[in-house]
């Protein structure tokens, strides 16, 4: 009896945050609250589904991943209870349930309807606007778009739209690598985009499923970059926009491993049909957004709403050799018809967590190394004038800047040391710089210039 007690009280704590509660002071956040009657009556219902032999199967991934969640399906002011559920019978073809709770009018909760999958796993859930249909409210209701996990490798994907006691299916079961929910058309409701990778059968594509005749229907296919091994492990696609002549064009940035690097696919909507923008018709590549650093990611560097795809280049240590420790990155800007614009250029430092905007005069003309000092809690990157001629005599080169990143107890000490001054301060690292006058380069930056450049990823 205890047990039920705790489980209603958990739920209850659970039901109430996904509902949008609040909470006012440290004290209330912490106390057990009183499980309301509605919510009682829904731990009911669902003890009856446990009770009958199935236990919590919540999806893995994404960001609705609770056993229990409420959404207002139907946009009638009234959430819905979603619950996940594996029959624990092995002799149960779907093992996998998926139970739909609706609360009626005396404010108790009812079994609506049941989905249910044949599969290990669920590996996430979606809610979103598919059909373009509107609840009692005048609002767009939302479907449920389910990825039944095989292995880890290997999904499936279907929606589904709750209509009443009803459930259809809108897009039957269809095999995946990867997919996308985004507004490609701009007809205000969301498409699916499948990122397929079938090494059996040779098939790279991109597949758009738009709503058609009550149903996601495939309308076009648009080929990835061929050679690709797998998808980025450390970058899922982005759904985003291009800059477009003052207007914003959905996209979406389909990042793929390669043998040697990686490489980057766009996808807009054109003319009716899935365009890869990027993709070299001569030589089946996306030969523009290849790069040999895996570890540098797309992203927003200019905060301009839009994402830039990094174009990384190796810097020269001072003895002339170029090293794979330190990286120029020049950041492209796509338009609708794949040609790219630089917005910004960097030297990028990913192990440490910061980079620096590049002044244009030292483009092509620095050198880089490190100075660590582990033990104290200090990361040095050291910069030096460069040139690609063979300078006269064997003169060492001195370093003209230095940037560190300080750790530990007597961090604000070192961080002020004779010639050293804060670029940044946060609650564990201090960022510093020191500029070098023995260098005989004059770099053009002050030390607010300095500032204005320095900025953490």
């Amino acid at each position: 009896m205890r047990k039920k007690w705790i489980g209603a009280v958990i739920l209850s704590v659970v039901l109430l945050c996904l509902g949008g509660c609040a909470f006012s002071s440290p004290e209330e956040l912490y106390a057990v609250p009183k499980a309301a009657e509605d919510y009682r009556n829904l731990q009911e219902q669902i003890d009856k589904v446990r009770s009958a032999g199935a236990e919590y199967a919540g999806p893995l991934f994404g960001t609705n991943t609770q056993p229990v969640q409420l959404m207002d399906l139907d946009e009638d002011g009234v959430q819905e209870a979603i619950a996940f559920f594996r029959a624990t019978s092995a002799e149960d073809p779907d093992p996998l349930k998926i139970y739909i709770y609706h609360q009626t009018a005396d404010g108790t909760y009812e079994v609506w309807n049941i989905i249910e999958g044949d599969a290990p796993a669920i590996n996430s859930i979606s809610y979103e606007d598919l059909d373009g249909k509107t609840g009692p409210s005048g609002h767009m209701d939302k479907e449920l778009v389910v990825s039944w996990r095989l292995s880890d490798k290997i999904y499936r994907l279907e929606a589904f739209s709750i209509t009443g006691p009803e459930v259809e299916t809108l897009l039957p079961a269809v095999s995946y690598t990867d997919y996308v929910l985004w507004d490609m058309d701009k007809d205000n409701q969301k498409e699916i985009v499948m990122i397929t990778l079938n090494t059996v059968d040779s098939v790279y594509q991109a597949d758009y499923y738009d709503y058609q005749s009550g149903q996601m229907m495939l309308r076009s296919s648009a080929p990835l970059s061929g050679k690709i091994t797998g998808l980025a492990s450390n970058t899922k696609p982005l759904a985003s926009y291009l800059y477009n002549n003052g207007i914003a064009e959905p996209a979406i940035f389909v990042t793929s491993n390669l043998i040697t690097g990686i490489i980057t696919d766009i996808f807009t909507w054109q003319k009716d049909k899935l365009v890869n923008i990027t993709l070299n018709p001569s030589t089946g590549m996306s030969d523009d957004t290849f790069r040999l650093n895996t570890s540098i990611s797309i992203q927003d560097i200019n905060n301009d709403g839009y994402p830039e795809v990094p174009r990384p280049t190796a810097l020269p240590t001072p003895d002339a050799v170029s090293s794979l420790d330190f990286w120029q990155v020049e950041w492209m800007q796509y338009d609708l018809k794949g040609n790219p614009t630089v917005v910004s250029t960097t030297y990028y430092n990913g192990e440490d967590g910061w980079y620096l905007a590049m002044p244009e005069r030292w483009q092509g003309q620095v050198a880089l190394s490190r100075l660590d000092n582990t033990s104290s809690g200090e990361r040095g990157v050291l910069f030096y004038p460069y040139s690609a001629e063979p300078s006269e005599g064997n003169a060492t080169p001195r370093p003209f800047l230095s940037i560190y990143k300080l750790t530990g107890p007597n961090r604000k000490t070192r961080a002020n040391a004779e010639g050293r001054f804060v670029l940044l301060e946060e609650d564990d690292v201090i960022y510093a710089a020191e500029f070098h006058t023995d260098s005989g380069w004059d770099c053009g930056v002050d030390q607010e210039g300095l500032k204005a450049l320095f900025h953490l990823i």
